[in-house]
């Protein structure tokens, strides 16, 4: 045993010195630099392109095989300038040659120093490398198949590398086609010793400029990689990630991003997971952890996400946007999010939504089901909120926002709605918007192909509860909007209290229903346009504003001849059991025809229009007594009994205006007073029968 081994040690040492011995022959008369112009020729033949070798080349070959470059630079493309494509300052590495005879590659680190490459894509789209591929030779065929990994496995049965430097690196990339230019220079890269089944330190920094956006910045990675290839199996741990830059480009001027993840790559099971994983920036902080599957075919992701609670005013305010007006300095405060990530097969979903605002929540399950065609989804509770919170505040001269969902629709621009995919329902306990205070409303919403239908819409509203259909066509040149719209048993007092925010002009229980079409790509013109048919019932309630008795005493006095009493100190309203009638709208312009109203002591009737785009109002209502004034503080009006007294309504919406119609009302008490007097001629003249007839005549 003892001879076998000295054997062995006598030939391994004989290897060694022949090795050593030809390493100092060849280093005496083998000079790797005389070879320098058939290497440059070799290059500039296979390439077009030429290759200088400026400093010298050294070379080393035992224990290590070794070469050593200084001052190297490739030559760009036909075309593309004499900048170089590619330069280097200096490389360093070494193999050891003993390995290799047991098909071991055991490199020594490799050293990269001063490394310059310029990539250009010029006007026409052409890059300067895109001549250094090679194509495939004509009628070659693939290798069979596995030859390759076959080849690899039994050609290297063990790669190590002491470990990567890399100093004073830039890489340029020019788009001349989109006018952009995109640089990392200072680039340094090192490793510590890269060996299968171990791990080891990565650490990559540079600094980077780009003109789109337009930014200077430094990015630092670092981590501790783990390479299993027998497993196809790569993992990150410790992975941490920061960039700082300013520049105009950047939302704020400025940016500060950190983050840090564990990441597993496994190529044979095609799997991901993205562990740990925490994101900072602009003051907003995230955390989650992601799990792909089926990488590369169709790839899928899941996993919860988490934004922790930050002040969303604060956010713009780092962002370079300043803060929306609201009639709430106090919102915008406070806001987080958490759910479930769902992604894969050209779909992102967001399940288990849970977004905090303020002192609202929104809960359920929002995201986009086909990407392409950016169909949105959603199923979405909110507690409550107060939108009015949000919104600038309302000037006191200001219109009275409209607060019908069809009205709202109208709103939305033409262009929006062409292209909407849309799909979902909303529930919402509470809310107050433009002024109205709603409670379990329920909307369900569906858009495609051009039209945009809310159907149907619920909501419970002032002691009584609005029901709706909302169609809104964009197919055409111009919106189409078509509504269906009912309140019904709703206290309309403070609806139009809280809706217009001055006292209420009209009170009393309402019973609302409308059918509605207008045309047009804006609110202005939908109100011009807009057709259709409306009833209205109240019941128990006051007319604000107009004191019809106070217009039947000034009645009474003008037919006496005497002086109209004094204005009533206290309030102006009407008073009815109930308000009723049909308005029917053409061009914007609603016309009525058949009111009714009914009290105690009056019967109302009346007729006019309404100019919805001018806002102004042509109305006549007549009045006749039917009982007594005096429970409103007037004596009894036994001569107007039978008589109408007109009362005209004008102006506008904001500031209508009610006078007597005294020509009218004369006009009509002369007509009685002839009327009666031919009916008593009858009565004393005529055959009964025949009065009978011709009364009816006159009248």
């Amino acid at each position: 045993m003892k001879l076998v081994i000295r054997i062995v040690a006598t030939l391994a040492a004989v290897v060694v010195l022949v090795f050593a011995l030809l390493a100092a022959y060849l280093g005496l008369v083998f000079d790797p630099n005389d070879y320098r112009a058939q290497i440059s020729e070799q290059v500039e033949a296979r390439t077009g392109r030429k290759l200088v070798i400026g400093g010298d080349i050294g070379l080393s070959l035992f224990p290590w095989l070794g070469i050593e470059l200084g001052q190297v630079s490739l030559g760009n493309a036909p075309g593309f300038g004499d900048q170089p494509f590619a330069r280097v300052e200096q490389v360093d590495t070494r193999v050891r040659l003993v390995p290799l005879l047991r098909r071991e590659i055991e490199i020594d680190r490799v050293r990269l120093k001063g490394l310059e490459l310029n990539l250009v894509r010029d006007a026409q789209g052409r890059t300067n490398w895109e001549d250094l591929r090679q194509p495939a030779q004509p009628g070659a065929s693939p290798p069979a198949g596995g030859q390759d990994a076959q080849d690899a496995a039994t050609g290297v049965a063990a790669l190590a590398i002491g470990g990567i430097e890399v100093e004073s690196a830039r890489v340029e990339w020019d788009d001349r086609q989109q006018g952009v230019r995109y640089a990392a220079h200072d680039l340094s890269l090192e490793t510590g010793a890269v060996r299968p089944g171990a791990s080891f330190p990565v650490s990559l920094a540079m600094n980077i400029a780009a003109t789109e956006p337009a930014l200077e910045g430094r990015l630092e990675v670092a981590g501790e990689v783990l390479m299993q290839p027998e497993r196809e199996h790569y993992t990150v741990d410790g992975l941490t990630v920061q960039f700082t830059a300013r520049g105009a480009g950047l939302p704020g001027g400025a940016a500060d991003l950190r983050g840090k993840a564990s990441l597993a790559v496994d190529l044979a099971q095609h799997t991901l997971a993205v562990d740990d994983l925490a994101l900072s920036a602009y003051g907003v902080e995230a955390t989650g952890a992601i799990e792909g599957t089926a990488l590369g075919s169709e790839a899928k992701f899941s996993g919860p996400l988490k934004v922790a609670e930050f002040d969303p005013r604060a956010l713009l305010k780092a962002l370079g946007k300043p803060a929306p007006a609201s009639a709430d300095a106090g919102v915008l405060k406070r806001a987080s999010l958490q759910a479930r990530l769902d992604a894969g097969g050209g779909r992102v979903m967001l399940d288990a939504l849970e977004v905090h605002l303020d002192h609202s929540t929104l809960r359920g399950t929002l995201g986009v089901a086909d990407l392409e065609r950016r169909a949105l989804r959603f199923d979405l509770v909110l507690d409550a909120i107060d939108i009015d919170r949000y919104l600038p505040p309302r000037q006191a001269d200001a219109p009275a926002p409209v607060g019908t969902p069809g009205a709202a629709a109208a709103a939305t621009p033409p262009e929006a709605l062409r292209e909407l995919d849309l799909q979902g329902r909303l529930r919402v306990g509470k809310l107050k918007v433009s002024g109205l205070s709603l409670a379990d409303i329920d909307l369900n919403a569906r858009a495609g192909d051009g039209v945009l239908r809310l159907q149907p819409l619920a909501a419970a509203l002032y002691q009584g509860r609005y029901a709706g259909n909302v169609t809104l066509d964009a197919r055409g040149r111009a919106l189409r909007l078509n509504v269906d719209e009912k309140l019904s048993g709703v206290q309309i007092g403070p609806l139009l209290r809280d809706l217009t925010g001055k006292p209420e002009r009209l009170t009393g229980q309402a019973e609302l229903s409308a059918r509605l079409q207008g045309t047009g790509n804006d609110a202005a013109a939908l109100t011009r346009t807009l057709a259709g048919d409306a009833t209205f019932r109240f019941s128990n309630g006051a007319v604000k504003g107009i004191n019809i008795a106070r217009f039947l005493r000034e009645a009474e006095a003008r037919l006496k001849g005497t002086t109209p009493p004094p204005a009533d100190a206290g309030a102006a309203q009407t008073d009815f059991s109930e308000l009723s009638g049909t308005v029917q709208f053409t061009d914007g312009v609603g016309r009525n025809k058949d009111l009714q109203g009914k009290s105690p002591l009056l019967r109302v009737g009346g007729s006019g229009s309404f100019d919805l785009g001018r806002e102004l109002i042509d109305y006549l209502v007549e009045a006749s007594v039917v009982g007594t004034l005096t429970g409103q503080g007037g004596k009894e009006l036994e001569r107007l009994r039978g008589v109408t007294v007109p009362i005209r309504i004008g102006g506008s919406f904001a500031q209508p205006t009610y006078t007597l119609d005294a020509e009218r009302l004369l006009s009509e008490n002369v007509k009685g007073k002839v009327r009666e007097q031919l009916e008593q001629k009858l009565e004393e003249q005529l055959d009964p029968r025949l009065r009978e007839g011709l009364k009816g005549l006159f009248r």
